[in-house]
């Protein structure tokens, strides 16, 4: 018998797995996912030391931004830890719960720019591939951008800048296959463009599920917000 529950980040929603004491199979987790996800975002498998996440259509992905601050908030709550490190297919990743719960994010990795039809943009790799198209964030068309999502299978990030340090972000993520409340790797992209341009080091984005904030600091990038369990434990059966 499995134990879990579910949390949410910032807008991001999870099924959050304890499995520190029983390793599954590929297959038994996403057979989890497909039974329990039921319309959040996606599952965060908690083993020892190691993260591993799947998108809600029952596809691993490499990483998860606001799934990684979770991880850190569920071991934070489970053993009483403030400082996490832990492993995930993206590498190391090192968490801490304070104010907020943030973690060091992947490096960021520019792979060049795009422009098709009447959308350009950069490339950055967060974990996962992002677009990140500056625009109108009052008015997305998810379906005219709904082609790029599939061009170059990435996350889709679209952000305005509302004032200096302050932004704006929404986020279409593959394996959601729609818009999400939050995306922590996706709004780490915007930034990390943002603070290329701009010189600035800390960025506070509002998000649809809230606010994120995302710093540099030793040449690493930093997402902290807030995490919150929103159910009981659950029993769950394969």
């Amino acid at each position: 018998m499995m134990r879990g529950a579910y949390y949410t980040a910032t807008g991001n929603t999870f099924l959050v797995v304890d499995s520190r004491e029983r390793k599954l199979s590929d297959m038994e987790k996403r057979l989890l996912v497909l039974k329990y996800v039921d319309g959040r975002d996606g599952a965060i498998f908690v083993e020892r030391d190691f993260m591993d996440y799947y998108n809600c259509d029952g596809n691993r992905a490499a990483f998860c931004g606001n799934g990684a601050r979770t991880y850190v908030y569920f071991i934070h709550e489970k053993e009483k830890r403030n400082l996490v490190e832990f492993s995930s297919h993206a590498g190391n990743v090192l968490g801490k719960v304070d104010d907020l719960v943030s973690v060091r994010m992947p490096s960021p990795r520019f792979l060049g720019t795009f422009e098709e039809e009447d959308y350009s943009g950069e490339i950055v790799v967060v974990g996962v591939p992002h677009l990140v198209i500056e625009g109108d964030t009052d008015k997305v068309d998810w379906n005219a951008l709904l082609p790029l999502r599939h061009l170059y299978d990435a996350n889709i990030n679209v952000f305005t800048v509302k004032k200096e340090g302050s932004l704006r972000i929404r986020t279409f993520e593959r394996g959601v296959e729609g818009e999400t409340g939050a995306c922590g790797s996706g709004a780490t992209s915007v930034v990390w463009l943002y603070s290329r341009r701009t010189g600035c080091e800390k960025v506070i984005l509002q998000a649809n599920g809230g606010d994120l904030t995302v710093s540099f600091r030793d040449g690493s990038a930093y997402l902290g917000g807030g995490v919150e369990k929103c159910s009981e434990e659950l029993e769950l059966q394969l």
